[in-house]
């Protein structure tokens, strides 16, 4: 065989195992992230854990590298239950003022990193809080009536 073709092939088997070798690095890297941000407390921290620095040559291959993906759900799912734990937190509240300040404290602190990333995450999240207060102002001015 002419010694062009080999070093072709050698060529190839090195890119090839660089690229393995990348992808392992980043899988590895996915993992840790993903133990991450199940332990997160704050919405900030899951997002900033979610993006990774893909190396180059991985990019053209980006929707086919399962961690990333997983990484992805892992992330969603984390944001959904702080935000549960959001709304399960707003719903102790038994007075509009502390409602409403509740409300406000998780959407500056917490929620309004969902704008960019999770848009439909934020929506649901503000709506759920819309709810609550309405339900306790009606149900205050319930109370206040019947106290007449």
């Amino acid at each position: 065989m002419p010694e062009f073709v080999e070093r072709r092939k050698q060529r190839i088997h090195d890119v090839d195992a660089s690229i393995a070798k990348e992808l392992e690095l980043l899988e590895t890297e996915c993992s840790m992230r993903m133990t991450k941000i199940r332990q997160s407390s704050h919405m900030k921290d899951v997002i900033q854990l979610k993006d990774v620095m893909v190396p180059e040559v991985l990019r053209p291959k980006m929707q086919e590298i399962r961690a990333l993906h997983q990484m992805d759900i892992a992330a969603e799912l984390r944001l959904r239950q702080l935000m549960e734990g959001h709304v399960l937190e707003l719903r102790r509240a038994h007075s509009v003022a502390v409602l409403q300040q509740l409300r406000s404290h998780f959407e500056h602190r917490e929620w309004n990193v969902l704008k960019g990333a999770y848009p439909e995450l934020h929506r649901e999240a503000e709506r759920e809080a819309e709810k609550l207060l309405l339900r306790l102002e009606y149900e205050t001015d319930v109370r206040r009536k019947r106290g007449r």
